[in-house]
């Protein structure tokens, strides 16, 4: 009998053997599950920035969150450098920025394997260019913040009801302000946005051109909007107690008694303050008028 087949089968190389299936392992995730005490300050000078996070987001220790901060403050430091030609408070600015970073310690998504520096890099920025933009916004006059408001109603009305924006004179119609002043409106607070900040070392917006604003038409028992820029500048320019006092007179209509009260004097001091505060309030208008 021939010995072939036996020779074919010993000439075959052994079955290698295939292992079970494993899933990756995911290294990045490894390292950042570590046991931690938090109370051990020296152990959690050792840990990265990114197991911090995943140890506050985890448990919610504010241990972990404090080294956190303390030790990415250069990075702010370093970001606010970008703000250098703002008139803003350094120390002001700085807590604004660990706001930003504290967000970023919030929002951290580890897993990303993005480095947490990266990461709250443009978060801090962010914060610091929305603060700076609403500060310009606050400092602006109320008169002008809320015509502003009414323009922007008008759009939206015009929008929703009518599917198209609306034109200027009818935006000007609207509001009861000179195409002119509209204009200067949109101009001014279009230049007040997150996006004007882009160039970090770029000056302000221009002051908004008051002279432009005026009236369209006149209304009953109403100054004309010129008039009203007038009266709230002069009363801008009283002391504290003058501005709240003619306030509760003239906006509230109080009685001097009933002032008084509010204000913690007497009446016979409400009505001598008055005649002071109006005096200055004339001498104000008179100069600016003339």
């Amino acid at each position: 009998m021939s010995t072939q087949p036996d020779t074919v089968v010993q000439a075959l190389p052994p079955l290698e053997v295939i292992p079970a299936y494993q899933p990756p392992c995911e290294p990045r995730r490894a390292r950042l599950e570590v046991a931690i005490d938090p109370t051990d300050t020296a152990a959690l000078e050792e840990l990265t920035n990114e197991q911090l996070v995943r140890a506050y987001q985890a448990h919610g220790w504010m241990q972990c969150l404090d080294v956190l901060l303390r030790r990415n403050e250069r990075l702010c430091h370093h970001v606010l450098k970008r703000f250098g030609h703002t008139e803003e408070p350094y120390e002001d600015l700085f807590q604004v920025a660990r706001m930003g970073l504290l967000k970023a310690a919030q929002r951290f998504d580890a897993t990303r394997g993005t480095a947490f520096s990266t990461y709250a890099f443009p978060l801090v920025e962010g914060e610091l260019r929305h603060y700076l933009r609403d500060n310009m916004l606050v400092r602006q006059p109320r008169w002008a913040k809320s015509l502003y408001d009414r323009i922007q109603q008008v759009q939206g009305d015009y929008l929703r009801d009518q599917g198209r924006s609306p034109t200027m004179s009818e935006l000007a119609a609207a509001v009861n302000v000179q195409e002119e002043g509209i204009l200067e409106l949109i101009r001014f607070y279009g230049s007040i946005d997150v996006h004007s900040l882009e160039d970090c070392g770029a000056e302000a917006p221009d002051g908004l051109d008051r002279g432009a604003i005026k009236a369209l038409r006149q209304e009953n028992f109403n100054l004309p909007i010129e008039d009203r820029i007038l009266l709230y500048d002069a009363l801008g320019a009283l002391s504290e107690v003058h501005k709240k006092l003619l306030y509760l007179l003239f906006f509230k209509e109080l009685t001097q008694q009933e002032a008084a009260d509010e204000l913690g004097m007497s009446q016979r001091t409400v009505s001598r303050e008055q005649t002071r505060a109006l005096d200055r309030l004339k001498a104000i208008l008179t100069k600016k008028i003339f």
